[in-house]
Order: C-alpha cells, then sequence, then structure tokens
C-alpha cells in the first residue's frame, strides 16, 4: 500500500505523537509498504532534534509550524496561503492508497488533508484525552462533518473514547501506542555521570502545567528530607523552565539536573534512572510509561484514565492521586527503600511493554485495520495488482 501519515507535530518537535507518527512510518515501511509523512516546515532553532538513524520512508513539508497554547499544552499549527490546494495537488500526483492523519480535528494540516483527500480510505487518530472542548461545543456541525469524511477512526485508548463521545457518535478502533523495544531496553548504556551510587529519579516531559513538573519538584523536597542519597533527573525543556527553576529551594537545587532537550540518549536516561515519576494530570496513554517499562525502570505515576490502561497499580509501579505532592513522595520512598521491588516492578513492566506494546504488533493491528477499511471499498480499486497484493495481505 502507499500511505501517507499527515500530522502537525513530527521532527525536529519532540513529543508523545512525533514518536507514535515516526515509529508506526518505519514499522509499516518494514513490512513493505511505502510510506511518507507529511508534516510542516519548522525555522531551525538550536534545540530542534532528527533522528539520528536513516528514514526507510520519505518526509514531505508544507506550510509553516506556529506555535499556540491549548490545553495546558503548547502545541503547533500549520500555516500556508496556499496550503489546501499544495497538498489537493500533491495528493492528485502521488494518489495515495490510505492518507492517515494524527489528531485529525485539530487546525490545520489534518483538517485540510481530510477535506482535500483523494484516497480509497481516509483515516484518523485522536491521541489527546479532554475533559471538555469548548471548540467542539461551538463548532460541533463543522467538526461532525470533518468526523464524517474519516472512513475509520483509531484512538489510542478507551480514555480517548471516553472524550470524543461526549461530542461525536461514531465508530473508533481501540489501537494503542507502541515502544521500541529494541531501542528502550534494560541494558542499554548507563550514563556515567549518574553513576555514583545515588538513587536516580527520572521525569520526562515538555515544561507544560499538565505535566506536572511543579508536583514532581514539590514531591522530591519532601523526599529528601526523609532520603538524602537521591537525585532528581529532569529531561525536558519549554517556556516556562524559568519559572520551574524558581520553584527549586538551595538546599536541594544540587541534587536536581536539568538535562535539557534529549532525544537519541533517552534510552540511557531511563536506563540509567532507578525509578520513573510522571505527576501528569492529563494523558490519553502515555508514551512516556511505556519508554519506562520497556527499559525495566518501575514507575511512580498520577493515577489518571490514560495511565491507568497501560500500567497496573502495584505491578509495574505505583499510581499516586493526581497532584497530591506527599502522595507521590509516598509512593518514591516505598520504590527507595525496597530494591528488590524496584526490580520486581521493573521486570513486570518489560515483559508488559514486549508482550503487548512493541511496535511491530502495534503496526500489524493498523495495517489490518486498512485493509478491513480498503476491503469495505473494494469497488473503488480498479487495478489488478491493488487488489492482489490487499488479497494476500489478508491471507
Amino acid at each position: 500500500m502507499k500511505i501517507a501519515l499527515v500530522s502537525e507535530y513530527y521532527y525536529p518537535l519532540l513529543g508523545g505523537i512525533t514518536e507514535h507518527v515516526h515509529n508506526l512510518a518505519g514499522a509499516l515501511s518494514r513490512k513493505g509498504h511505502e510510506v511518507t509523512v507529511i508534516t510542516h516546515n519548522l525555522k531551525p532553532r538550536k534545540h530542534h532534534h532528527y533522528p539520528d538513524e536513516p528514514l526507510n520512508f520519505t518526509v514531505e513539508r508544507f506550510g509553516r509550524g506556529i506555535p499556540i497554547y491549548s490545553n495546558g499544552s503548547f502545541a503547533r499549527v500549520t500555516l500556508g496561503k496556499s496550503l489546501g490546494d499544495d497538498l489537493q495537488r500533491y495528493f492528485e500526483r502521488e494518489k495515495f492508497d490510505v492518507i492517515h492523519a494524527h489528531s485529525p480535528l485539530t487546525p490545520i494540516l489534518p483538517l485540510v488533508a481530510i477535506r482535500r483527500s483523494n484516497a480509497p480510505v481516509t483515516v484518523g487518530t485522536f491521541h489527546t484525552y479532554f475533559d471538555r472542548s469548548h471548540g467542539y461545543g461551538l463548532l460541533k456541525k463543522k467538526a461532525s462533518e470533518h468526523m464524517e469524511m474519516m472512513d475509520g477512526r483509531i484512538v489510542v485508548s478507551d480514555a480517548c473514547t471516553e472524550a470524543l463521545s461526549r461530542y461525536f457518535k461514531a465508530e473508533y478502533r481501540v489501537i494503542p501506542n507502541g515502544v521500541d523495544t529494541n531501542s528502550f531496553r534494560p541494558d542499554a548504556p548507563v550514563l556515567p555521570e549518574f553513576d555514583d551510587g545515588k538513587v536516580n529519579i527520572l521525569f520526562v516531559g515538555r515544561f507544560d502545567p499538565r505535566n506536572g513538573l511543579k508536583t514532581m519538584i514539590e514531591a522530591f523536597r519532601l523526599v529528601k528530607r526523609q532520603y538524602d542519597n537521591c537525585r532528581l533527573i529532569v529531561v525536558g525543556d519549554g517556556p516556562l523552565r524559568p519559572y520551574y527553576r524558581s520553584l527549586i529551594d538551595k538546599d536541594i537545587a544540587g541534587d536536581i539536573h536539568f538535562a535539557g532537550l534529549i532525544n537519541g540518549a533517552r534510552p540511557s536516561y531511563y536506563s540509567s534512572a532507578d525509578i520513573y515519576c510522571t505527576p501528569c494530570t492529563k494523558a490519553s496513554f502515555g508514551v512516556v510509561l511505556l519508554e519506562a517499562m520497556a527499559s525495566g525502570t518501575p514507575i511512580v505515576a498520577s493515577d489518571i484514565n490514560g495511565y491507568r490502561l497501560v500500567m497496573d497499580d502495584n505491578e509495574q509501579g505505583i499510581l499516586v492521586p493526581e497532584g497530591e505532592a506527599a502522595g507521590f513522595a509516598e509512593g518514591l520512598m516505598r520504590l527507595l527503600k525496597d530494591p528488590e521491588l524496584r526490580q520486581r516492578m521493573g521486570q513486570a513492566g518489560r515483559r508488559k511493554a514486549v508482550d503487548v506494546f512493541s511496535w511491530d504488533l502495534v503496526a500489524s493491528r493498523v495495517e489490518k485495520y486498512y485493509m478491513e477499511l480498503l476491503g469495505r471499498k473494494m469497488v473503488v480499486f480498479t487495478d489488478e495488482p491493488a487488489l492482489e497484493k490487499i488479497f494476500a495481505l489478508n491471507d
């Protein structure tokens, strides 16, 4: 099949959707499909990152990406005077079998791709959980039109279905995020600067309010009063960095390491960590949980819908009521004092990541869904080789 994955989020931006799109494109390409990632252009900046490994798929860029603040996070939208026409001409030339938009009801690139799609099958993947959406409430009719333009709708968790069902009646297929279990693994190289006998607590995430770095710092302050031989490693960055740094007392500043934005070295940060902690308050799934689990790192995480669908409380880690610094400190202390518990939970996380969430397994489910949708619309195919390929993949 010839597949286009359309996303506002792709390298050089870092984040969960970027990782999802990148790994899905790679996995589908390894299965023999011709894959193109369609995204926007960004003005290069020093903190931007690109994949370390050669790509086995194509990347095409349209328009210009600009930042906006939405749903407790810094998002991106694509602008361009002729964006719609440029995409339409590209689609007409390339003749994709599947056009797959990620976050398909968010402005602007995914929406335009859905409207201009000429592919036999148009699919959308919803990545985000939200409590309420003023935009969907005000523009429900228009959003419903775009929802009906899609032949298939994927959600990464039941939490996404719950959020969307408040506004739209539609069929959704749950296909979770995946994780590269070959890169994220317990025996990834340990970073020597953190291999000094201190117990390492890791936080990974953009410096958005919903990711809970404030709660993380407060919890670490409480932990240090009881357990001195530990360090907090913070991986991530964002416009709020000066604010979060201002929250750190002098007596704990020496044990909080800000690593900045990290891309290729992330597996080593997880393998260097004894505990992964995420006090995030809004998440539909939690790619960072999968990375920690695949790395064999036990977890202390917010007890929210998206995380409960990934990890089991007291199996791969400990779930804590969201926003409670004292609760996170208690969970961290439980693991800090019990190395055997850390080891047991880490091993359980690795097993679940490999058995349920590896990208080969997840991409196979996406591929099968494409085939199912194409099968429903066989009448649009006149190309016999394409039909033969579909039948072969379904055997």
